[in-house]
């Protein structure tokens, strides 16, 4: 007994308590030892305090099938359940490292030693907070971490597709402006100006960018009427799809075909297919590398990389299409109908730009978690006479009755092993609360609305 209470007495969190009292302790609590190996996995319940006097334990988490490493504690560290602690059951894995002994308190004695060990009692709270801390701390960058991850593996997807666009469009178009093909019979023809007029009109109507697109089925027929015509006047049927694409008719090769001379007609309508077709190039290349840019610039707008982390006026309507715009590809994937239902003319509120996105994210990518078969996801925000609303409501399971109360619980989760850490929500609550918002969630099968409030900026004079 001796030997534990003056190791007990060397311990810097313990230094300032009695004597009297870490006999206690050691009196009252039993001596353990374990070997090497994985001691306790999340859920198991914990029903007793420990302080490490030889060995080492590893708490981690497992995400995305990778070992996470929360801590590392050796000799000297209280570990396990504490008192006035929230935490009743192991929100990690915890392994012994090295072989372990450890005096351990039962929880039944917690009333004792409270009630009796004022000093010890404190200087074991002071402990917790310390633990408490670096816990959320880990916790909460794991989380961003993983919301991090998600997007980046979205964003990945969603530029993939403009980017293989562009490649795709100049491929084209360097093999349609490099073509040599009827060169020398083009160079020959000379136009007047009806002819010139005839073609120009026939062209601008095929490149006017506001004529409703024909449907597929239209265009199919149409470009099968069109290699008909061609073939019937023994000409190349080639530009036959290029011509339908841009609703140019039977009727339209007919005007030209009456205007210009035989010599030039085949020229032209090899001019006039190609030049569509380059026109077809760089507008995908231009639609393609806009769709670029937005996404970049939405990740711009969602770290917030080019403004500093002060509080400011933020329009929350920008953070939560960013957020939406990073999510899109998960939409998608999950088969759920996103409506965006957001006031135009929605006061600014006072907040961390950065840290309202973490509300954003968590919130609508557990919706689409929750809708992984497809469903519907609405989007709103809107505001009152002194307030800014956010509401996400989806058509998921819902959560149930015994959940509803305890999903801001720090490390609770619905979520499978590796999907979720169970600090989202906890995170969501501390940053509403920073912001004098308030967060209240309604569920059944079918529905599930967060309803998030945050106090707006009064109007000026």
């Amino acid at each position: 007994m001796n030997d534990i209470v003056g190791f007990l007495q060397s311990v810097e969190l313990l230094k300032e308590v009695p004597r009297e009292q870490l006999e206690w302790f050691v009196s009252e609590g039993e001596v353990i030892a374990r070997e090497p190996g994985l001691w306790f996995h999340p859920g198991m319940v914990l029903d007793f305090m420990m302080i490490l006097l030889e060995g080492e334990i590893q708490a981690y988490v497992v995400q995305s099938n990778q070992k996470k490493v929360q801590f590392t504690n050796g000799p000297g560290t209280f570990n396990a359940q504490l008192p006035f602690s929230r935490m009743k059951t192991v929100p990690v894995y915890l392994e012994v490292i090295s072989p372990l002994k450890a005096l351990t308190l039962p929880t039944h004695k917690f009333h004792e030693l409270v009630v009796h060990n004022y000093e010890l009692t404190a200087a074991i709270v002071h402990g917790m907070t310390d633990r408490v801390r670096h816990f959320s701390t880990v916790h909460f960058q794991n989380e961003k971490l993983m919301s991090l991850g998600k997007l980046s593996a979205g964003l990945a997807h969603e530029l993939n597709n403009p980017a293989a666009s562009v490649v795709r469009g100049a491929s084209e178009l360097k093999q349609t402006i490099g073509s040599t093909a009827n060169l020398e019979a083009f160079a020959t023809i000379t136009l007047t100006p009806e002819e010139i007029s005839c073609i120009q009109s026939v062209l601008v109507s095929a490149t006017d960018t506001s004529r409703p697109r024909i449907p597929l089925l239209e265009r199919k027929k149409l470009a099968n009427r069109l290699t008909d015509w061609l073939g019937d006047n023994t000409l190349d049927t080639d530009g036959a799809e290029t011509f339908a694409d841009h609703g140019i008719t039977t009727g339209d090769l007919e005007r030209i075909q009456k205007t210009v001379s035989t010599t030039a007609f085949q020229p032209l309508l090899t001019w006039l297919a190609n030049t569509l077709e380059a026109e077809n190039a760089v507008y995908e290349i231009e639609t393609a590398a806009k769709r670029i840019s937005e996404l970049v610039q939405s990740v711009k707008s969602y770290t917030r990389m080019d403004q500093v982390q002060d509080m400011q006026e933020v329009q929350i309507n920008e953070g939560i299409v960013n957020t939406m715009t990073m999510l899109d590809h998960k939409a998608r994937h999950n088969n759920v109908a996103v409506h965006e239902e957001l006031q135009n003319d929605l006061p600014p509120i006072i907040g961390f730009p950065g840290e309202l996105n973490q509300v954003w994210t968590n919130i609508i990518d557990n919706a689409l978690d929750a809708m992984k078969d497809g469903g519907e996801l609405v989007v709103r925000t809107y505001s009152g006479s002194d307030n800014v609303v956010f509401s996400a409501t989806d058509t998921g399971p819902g959560i149930p009755n015994e959940n509803i109360e305890r999903i801001f619980d720090p490390f609770f989760t619905t979520k499978d092993v590796g999907e979720g850490t169970g600090v989202g929500l906890d995170l969501v609550q501390k940053v509403v609360s920073i912001h004098n918002g308030k967060i209240d969630v309604t569920s059944q099968p079918g529905r599930t609305e967060f309803l998030v409030t945050f106090p707006r900026i009064a109007s000026k004079p």
